[in-house]
This record gives C-alpha cells, sequence and structure tokens, in this order.
C-alpha cells in the first residue's frame, strides 16, 4: 500500500512538471538561446530537467516489488537522493541571488548569504549522509529506515535558509518600496512571496509527517523529492517570469541588475 502510494505520488509530480515543459517549451528555448549569462542558463538547466532523472531513478515506486534487485534499488534510490540534493542546492542559490539583487548586489549582503547557504549546505551533506547510510536493501519497498528522522534536520535547516532570505527580501522592499518601484521589483516580490509559501507549506508537511506518522506508513523519500520537484519547477518558472519583465523593463527600479548579470 505504501508503495503503490508513493508511485501515485511520484507519477502526479512527473506528470505536472512534464506537462509545464511542454507548455512552456518556447519560452525556454527563448530563454536559453538569448539570456546571456552561461552560469545562470546552466542553473536553470540542472533545475528544470534534473527531475526526470530522479524521477527514473526511482522507477521502482511505479512498478513495484519484485521487479528490481534489492540491491539495485538501493543504489537508485541513493543516487536519487544525491541528485535531489544537487537541484535543490540549485534552486536555493537561484533564490540567494534573487535576494542579492534585491539588495543593490552588496557585497556585504552577499557575504552572509553565502555563509547561511553554505552552513545549509553542509548541514544538508552530514545529514543525508547519514540518512542514505541508514537505507536497508529492502527500504526501496515500504520498510522503515531508521535514519529517516535526520531528514528533519534538512528540513529544518532549509526551512530556516528560507525564512531569512524571506524576511531579508521583505525588509528591503518595504524599507524601499516608495522610493523605487516598478514592473520588474513587483515581479520580483510576488514570485518570491509565492515560492516562500508554498516552499513552507512543502517542508511542513513533511516535518509533520515524520514526526506524527509512523516511518513505515509514511512515504518519506517521495514526500521528500516530490517537494524538490515542485520547487524546482517554481524557481525555473519565476526565473523565466523574471527574464521576460526584465527584457521589457524601462522604468527606473530599485533592482540593481542587469539581463546579463541575473538573467
Amino acid at each position: 500500500m505504501v508503495n503503490n502510494t508513493a508511485g501515485y505520488i511520484l507519477s502526479t509530480a512527473l506528470t505536472i512538471v512534464v506537462y509545464d515543459v511542454v507548455t512552456n517549451l518556447d519560452e525556454e528555448i527563448d530563454y536559453l538561446v538569448r539570456s546571456r549569462s552561461k552560469f545562470m542558463k546552466a542553473i536553470f538547466v540542472l533545475c528544470r530537467y534534473l527531475p526526470f532523472i530522479i524521477g527514473a531513478l526511482r522507477i521502482y515506486e511505479v512498478v513495484g516489488e519484485g521487479y528490481i534487485d534489492d540491491n539495485l534499488c538501493l543504489v537508485l534510490t541513493r543516487s536519487s537522493i544525491w541528485l535531489s540534493f544537487l537541484q535543490m542546492a540549485c534552486v536555493e542559490f537561484i533564490f540567494i541571488l534573487r535576494t542579492y539583487a534585491l539588495w543593490g548586489c552588496s557585497k556585504r549582503v552577499l557575504f552572509c548569504l553565502l555563509v547561511a547557504y553554505l552552513a545549509t549546505f553542509v548541514t544538508g551533506i552530514a545529514s543525508l549522509q547519514i540518512y542514505a547510510g541508514a537505507l536497508p536493501a529492502d527500504a526501496c519497498y515500504g520498510s522503515a529506515n531508521p535514519g529517516a528522522s535526520w531528514l528533519l534536520v534538512s528540513f529544518v535547516s532549509l526551512v530556516s535558509l528560507e525564512t531569512g532570505l524571506f524576511g531579508m527580501s521583505m525588509y528591503r522592499v518595504l524599507s524601499q518600496y516608495r522610493a523605487a518601484s516598478g514592473q520588474l521589483l513587483k515581479s520580483l516580490v510576488r514570485n518570491n512571496n509565492v515560492y516562500f509559501g508554498a516552499s513552507v507549506a512543502l517542508n511542513i508537511l513533511n516535518i509533520v509527517g515524520i514526526l506524527l506518522t509512523p516511518v513505515a506508513t509514511w512515504p518519506t523519500g517521495i514526500m521528500e523529492i516530490a517537494q524538490i520537484l515542485f520547487q524546482g519547477l517554481l524557481a525555473t518558472r519565476m526565473q523565466l517570469d523574471l527574464w521576460k519583465v526584465d527584457r521589457r523593463q524601462v522604468e527606473p527600479t530599485m533592482v540593481t541588475m542587469s539581463t546579463a548579470e541575473f538573467a
């Protein structure tokens, strides 16, 4: 039953991601061709297309027990965990850059942001190493993972980072809104609000699920991956939206960044 539920969740999440990619493919191609920032294009591609690799690695959650050897299943699970971590690192880096842009590309702010980002990054690596290392061979098909509680550390550190970034963004906007505004700023703030709200909701769902639900009946790994897929989708959609607004931007704005710097 747990395996079927996990399969449905994964299939639904991947279907939504595929639909979004297909319906916005023309915009993505335009962005990748015209954007001058190779670094941001690389981050975008990782956030956008890693979900398909992650989904392929977790295919056993759909086909069910008995079709894939336990040892191979364990290798696929651990690979998907670390690829999910890579995608989440890229997603959060986009959020970091958006906050940096709102603060006028201040070097001091960038230093603080990078320290917080690296602290979260190291915490995530340490906790996921313990979580992945504790996976038993038959954990792929619903068995409890004794290290599942270590995921809480990752979720809490992620919520802490995003709360700090959101607070910095809103403080900057509220303190400077009357002095400068514009369509680019409005788009940046609106997208940040949507991303933060969705991210916190998904994190809380996972945290509450791990704390209140017996580990053996809560699809921890799949819920984590579903969260990462949706946050990756939101981050890339926000990036495309910001890029389109920036190309049309004619009003003066407090966001002192160019398409070449960020998009």
